[in-house]
């Protein structure tokens, strides 16, 4: 109840503070993408002039959508559109899809208010022989609320999944919340999160469901990382270096404190990253651990690798996990890796291959599933409006079982 009237006085306040509002269509999008250290969503201070006031710019560096982005607490910026002033439904299409609608103030505590609804959908048709077969069509509906303050020093972020199945949880409302968390930026290059978000256990495991490059994450991914978590965090980089380090309840989806602690921290690094015009600059490792109690205590490592090179792009990750805490308690050893690979044709047209092996009890022999992964992704405004269709090819060697599954996903922000 606390929690519940102090983000309603903290909204109410927000409005209130922030007088004298200038309606507009954000127009960061149309900053030239930033020449920094890594191919991820930075922040960039740029002074306006006119009404003196500092403002973040959330851009990416290529037109390209790459493997390692992440919407998970931002909005994909630096959308490119090519004005045709004849055609009017591209026009409205910029407007509706790409463009990020904010509500400005010239004075006051309050910058920015912005807000949009997400949605994503998966059509998915599955068959696993002659005895089974199924189409399901499963959807998310996510609404998001953003609003920066103190000079945007501060950010606070907050998206409610709608269609979450929480029926499992002794408190729904909060169990739908992937974020909610305030951020404050202690430069440029570092802010500390205070709040619920997504856990950074791993690549994929620490990506929004939205910026996935695939319709499922990788086994290691959805089986150790898929996870919401309330805790605090520092994020940032610095000279080849990026991390994530943070200490966490374990216990999941905003229901308390009661199981226990965790510490879950990534460390990445390009020993590259200077050299402009090397075959390697994009080539990036990673390292990362959860470990906690939830029940018992656990432990997940995992490695990781991206490199991207012009148009081709690819990623591996391996994880080992003695216990894992994922969105629930599993206490088995496990591990697994995947490994990626693809081509940007176009800046809008994407095409990907996967392997993905996990063995799901090391202590049973032929426990491993192995998943093959063909997928087409068509991105109009990137993320922000999305069509991928995808082949998954997954032979169960425990059950001896052979199946097949296509998925075609939808996506689109308002």
């Amino acid at each position: 109840m606390k929690i519940r009237v102090f983000i309603t006085c903290f909204l109410f306040f927000s409005f209130v503070l922030g007088f004298s509002p200038a309606f507009a269509i954000d127009d960061e999008n149309k900053i030239p993408p930033a020449q920094d250290d890594f191919r991820i969503i930075k922040k960039e201070n740029i002074i306006n002039k006119k009404n003196n006031w500092l403002k973040f710019g959330e851009i990416l560096k290529d037109d390209v959508v790459t493997l390692d982005e992440t919407i998970d607490g931002d909005s994909i910026e630096g959308v490119r559109y090519d004005d045709d002033d004849e055609l009017d439904f591209k026009l409205f299409a910029e407007k509706t899809f790409a463009d990020k609608k904010a509500i400005k103030f010239e004075r006051g505590f309050v910058n920015e208010i912005s807000g949009e609804l997400r949605f994503q959908g998966v059509a998915s048709f599955d068959d696993v022989g002659r005895s089974r077969r199924s189409a399901t069509y499963p959807f998310d509906i996510n609404a998001v609320i953003q609003s920066k303050f103190g000079d945007n020093k501060y950010r606070f972020f907050t998206e409610y999944a709608f269609a979450r199945d929480v029926s499992d949880l002794s408190n729904e409302f909060f169990g739908k919340f992937s974020n909610l968390y305030v951020e404050r930026y202690i430069n440029q290059n570092n802010k500390i999160r205070i709040g619920v978000s997504r856990s950074p256990i791993g690549l994929e495991g620490s990506m929004s469901s939205f910026s996935l490059p695939f319709a499922n994450r990788a086994q290691i991914s959805r089986e150790f990382g898929d996870a919401i978590s309330t805790g605090v965090s520092l994020i940032g980089y610095h000279k080849g270096f990026e991390y994530n380090l943070g200490g966490y309840s374990s216990t999941r989806f905003t229901q308390g404190f009661k199981d226990g602690a965790e510490f879950i921290g990534r460390i990445g690094y390009a020993p590259f990253y200077n050299q402009e015009g090397s075959y390697f600059r994009d080539l990036k490792f990673y390292i990362g651990s959860d470990v906690g109690h939830r029940h018992e205590n656990y432990g997940v490592y995992s490695a990781a690798m991206l490199y991207e090179y012009k148009k081709f792009i690819m990623n591996f990750e391996y994880a080992y996990a003695d216990g894992s805490n994922g969105d629930y308690f599993d206490p088995r050893k496990r591990q697994g890796f995947f490994t990626t690979i693809g081509w940007n044709f176009t800046p809008k047209l994407q095409l990907l291959f996967r392997y993905d092996y996990f063995d799901r009890d090391m202590n049973l022999s032929n426990a491993v599933n192995h998943e093959y992964t063909l997928g087409l992704n068509y991105f109009i405004f990137k993320q922000r409006l999305k069509f991928a269709l995808n082949y998954v090819f997954s032979d169960d060697e425990l059950t001896g079982k052979k199946s097949n599954g296509i998925y075609f996903l939808t996506q689109f922000f308002i």
